[in-house]
């Protein structure tokens, strides 16, 4: 009997955990949407798959928050391959906060995109090579 519920709780585990990630995989900022809800809705599937016994590194969370991102947040999503800071699925909210708060007061999508002229380079040398 013992076996049976094993087997049973199993496949309903496999179950829950196929909905999980499906639901995750999928989940895209949109347009108009607050980051922080975004956030804290990817954060509670990343909670649910660790309850199931999801074992994945601190980077797996992050990388399907980049992914799940609009090509506004293209910039962002680059500044962050480069600078290969080691984050915290919080702290990197709290990043996305500022960001989406500074794209917001720009009124502009590209707002990052002076962060990563190269040295020596002016930005009208920049706008000319696209």
């Amino acid at each position: 009997m013992n076996l049976d519920l094993v087997e049973k709780y199993h496949k309903i585990a496999r179950q829950e955990k196929y909905e999980v990630v499906k639901a995750l995989m999928t989940c895209k900022l949109k347009e108009g949407e607050s980051v922080c809800n975004h956030m804290q809705r990817m954060q509670r599937y990343v909670e649910c798959l660790e309850k199931l016994n999801v074992n994945f590194d601190e980077e797996f969370p992050i990388d399907m928050v980049l992914n799940s991102f609009p090509r506004c947040y293209d910039q962002f999503v680059l500044i962050d391959h480069l600078n290969n800071i080691e984050t915290t699925l919080a702290q990197f909210h709290n990043l996305l906060q500022t960001t989406e708060s500074g794209m917001k007061k720009s009124h502009t999508p590209t707002a990052m995109s002076t962060l990563i002229l190269p040295i020596g380079q002016k930005r009208e040398e920049k706008e000319k090579c696209f």
